[in-house]
């Protein structure tokens, strides 16, 4: 039997036996042959394989317990996926900002958009409870790599089938948790679509991909499975991750991500990608009134319009009102009592201003207030008396809060270039109305002066049981009531011709609310760093606060100083406020109680004395065909004139006109008679049956009423 050690193996004493070993092994020598190193045989050992380099610290697929994922590492260290929502109001990032570029195939205005928006990442849930439960661990945000937005709004084919228009969009990171998302261009039916789901129907959505780096068994089997449950039932194919494999989604953005757990380890782990997913519903959110001012489209000839609806995506120019009220400043009235609400005219670029209540106008010369009393010295009784009230009304607004709003627009880029006003005039439509029993009538126009208004009121005797006198006296007291109800009443304002419903304001017809406009001037004297107000008109002035405006700073100052009638004081100027401007609320400084003796001095009496007068009143039927009709007989009466008696006329084929003398109060000769015209028509040969009607008109614009054959076929 050959020796295991032949050939390649000696054996020497007191050693043992080894194989020759290759060149490039380690090299030892036995202890015992350290004194015989010539006789030494060398022993090579094998280099050791180098080690595997420290795994990068990744969440691990498999730990996954809802949004938490254990790490590749750390024991102590635990990842999550982040939850997106919406950014909290106000999102100063959202803008949808359309512009016309031309026109499509059918002549239609072709628009193209952007639409930008804000979303933030916060914790889910389960991690902000395992935080809490576990304050030693340490948590970690998993990154997303490629995430890539979707923004979709959804229509309706004729057949029913709901559609949806997605739109591609860019994810910046703008720190802070927080990203912009950029979706551009909407074109052509996508922007009106767009619109419309984000402010009106509500169903917009946006869908969220990216993929996320992590450590997985090779081949572990990822399944894409519905959102909703209405999609439960739907099938996809699995996708199978691997080493150094970049997985994209192949479902829908309705789609999320789930892993399915291996029940015990398998092969060494590998770095892998897995698809994540998200869907956010946009619902309302936009819709609010903060947002009214994002929504702006521009055309050739007008720049960052506000959008009203969705008609200003469809047509180049149409029929309507450019005002719509201003919401995006929330309730004003809050902020300023003075101030009722406004309306933003998105073509002149204004923005009307709807005052809490309309008061009589007080000037230099005093308030404008008038009573006229008509009397007939020459009648046995009141039933010849009038009063008429004039009273010029304006906007009873606080100078300082009308700056503070205007220094509130100026600091919102979005309002900076728009123009404060009030309205200027009344709806034609609809007629303003003054709440009192004591008026015989009342009429409303524009006034002299911008953003002022004339109420006139009317008085006069409603039979014996009622006199003007005792109905004047008693609208006094109202009109000078310091408790109780006061002279109330509704102005109903235009914006313009296409704004159709009336804006209502209340009227507030008392002297404790009246509007200031140029009762007092205001002086600077610098040298002494005060500024001096001065009363100039002939009533007695109740200071309540004041206010500096600078270009770009507004100090107020409370104050409670009686400035008697023509007489001046004096306020501190502040230092850093030279080029400042000041406003003064104000309001008149009542004697209390206010007495009927002291009424004279806000409310001006001026008496004319009436006389009668004698006054020709005619009818003429030449427009009649006497052929066809026998005769017409007009019975005149006049309302407003109850002591005068019906005037007959009658008119047949040989006299077509007729008339008569009536005695009349000299102002209804020169301003105005109506009267109620009774005709009672015979025709000729005894038919038709005869014919009655009634028609009205004023004899004093036209005194002799002309009546046609035409106005009796229209009755017939």
């Amino acid at each position: 039997m050959a020796s295991p050690f032949a050939m390649s193996a000696v054996r020497f004493a007191g050693a043992f036996a080894i194989q020759q070993a290759p060149a490039a092994s380690i090299v030892i020598s036995h202890p015992t042959m350290a004194a015989a190193a010539a006789n030494t045989t060398l022993i090579r050992i094998p280099e050791p394989p180098p080690l595997p380099p420290p795994r990068v610290s990744l969440p691990v697929l498999s730990s996954r317990t809802g949004n938490l994922f254990a790490d590749s590492n750390d024991p102590n260290l635990h990842w999550y996926l982040g939850e997106f929502i919406l950014h909290e109001d106000i999102d100063t990032g959202f803008a949808f900002t359309a512009s016309q570029g031309g026109q499509d195939e059918n002549g239609n205005p072709f628009y193209t958009a952007q639409l930008t928006l804000t979303l933030s990442v916060q914790q889910p849930a389960d991690v902000v409870a395992f935080a809490a439960s576990n304050p030693g661990a340490s948590l970690r945000q998993i990154p997303l790599n490629e995430l890539v937005p979707t923004f979709s709004s959804f229509f309706s084919n004729t057949d029913g089938t709901v559609r949806q228009r997605d739109a591609i969009g860019s994810a910046r990171d703008i720190g802070g948790g927080n990203y912009l998302l950029t979706f551009t261009p909407l074109l052509g039916a996508s922007v009106i679509g767009a619109y419309q789901d984000l402010t009106v129907f509500a169903k917009a959505q946006i869908g969220l991909t990216a993929s996320v780096q992590a450590w997985s068994a090779p081949d572990q089997l990822v399944q894409l499975r519905p959102r909703s449950a209405m999609l439960q039932a739907a099938a996809f194919r699995p996708v199978y991750l691997s080493a150094n494999t970049a997985v994209r989604p192949i479902a829908s953005t309705l789609m999320q991500a789930d892993m399915l757990r291996e029940p015990t380890p398998t092969p060494p782990a590998v770095q892998s990608r897995f698809p994540w997913q998200s869907v956010l519903l946009v619902a309302g959110k936009y819709m609010q009134d903060s947002y009214q001012l994002k929504y702006t489209v521009s055309t050739a000839n007008i720049s960052n319009q506000v959008i009203r609806d969705a008609n200003d995506l469809r047509e180049f120019t149409r029929a309507g009102s450019e005002f719509r009220e201003l919401k995006a400043l929330g309730d004003i009235s809050e902020r300023y009592p003075s101030l009722s609400r406004a309306y933003i005219g998105s073509l002149s670029r204004t923005i009307v201003v709807i005052p809490d209540h309309y008061s009589i106008v007080r000037s230099r010369t005093g308030c404008a207030a008038v009573c006229m009393a008509l009397v007939d010295s020459a009648g046995t009784n009141g039933s010849q008396c009038k009063f008429e009230f004039d009273f010029t009304v304006a906007p009873d607004v606080s100078r300082t809060e009308f700056l503070q709003l205007a220094h509130e627009i100026a600091g919102n880029p979005d309002l900076k270039d728009y123009k404060l006003k009030f309205p200027d005039f009344l709806q034609d439509g609809t007629a303003s109305q003054l709440q009192t029993i004591f008026k015989s009538s009342v009429q409303f126009t524009e006034g002299v002066d911008p953003h002022t208004f004339l109420v006139s009121v009317s008085i006069q005797d409603d039979g014996i049981q009622t006199p003007a006198v005792a109905n004047a006296n008693l609208f006094i007291v109202q009109l000078c009531a310091s408790s109780g109800i006061p002279l109330l009443g509704c102005l109903n304002l235009k914006l313009d011709d296409g704004y159709t419903s009336p804006v209502p304001a209340t009227l507030i017809l008392n002297f404790a609310h009246t509007a200031g406009s140029d009762e007092m001037d205001i002086e600077l004297d610098a040298a002494s760093g005060q500024v001096n107000l001065v009363n100039r008109s002939p009533l007695d002035l109740q200071v309540s606060r004041y206010a500096f405006a600078g270009p770009s700073t507004l100090t107020v100052v409370p104050a409670a100083t009686l400035l008697a009638a023509g007489s001046t004081t004096s306020i501190p100027l502040p230092a850093d406020q030279a080029d400042a401007s000041l406003v003064i609320d104000a309001q008149l400084a009542l004697p209390a109680p206010l007495t009927k003796s002291a009424v004279a001095r806000f409310l001006s009496f001026q008496t004319t004395d009436v006389q009668q007068t004698q006054y020709v009143v005619a009818v003429d039927g030449s427009g009649i065909n006497f052929t066809k009709v026998d005769s017409l007989v007009a019975t005149i009466t006049f309302s407003n004139l109850p002591q005068v008696t019906p005037q007959v006329l009658t008119l047949n084929g040989h006299f077509h006109a007729d008339s008569t003398h009536l005695i009349v109060p000299l102002e209804n000769a020169v301003f105005r008679l109506p009267g109620e015209v009774s005709l009672t028509v015979k025709f000729a040969g005894g038919a038709p049956p005869d014919l009655q009607f009634s028609l009205q008109n004023d004899f004093t614009a036209q005194p002799v009423l002309v009546i046609l054959q035409g106005d009796i076929d229209s009755h017939l």
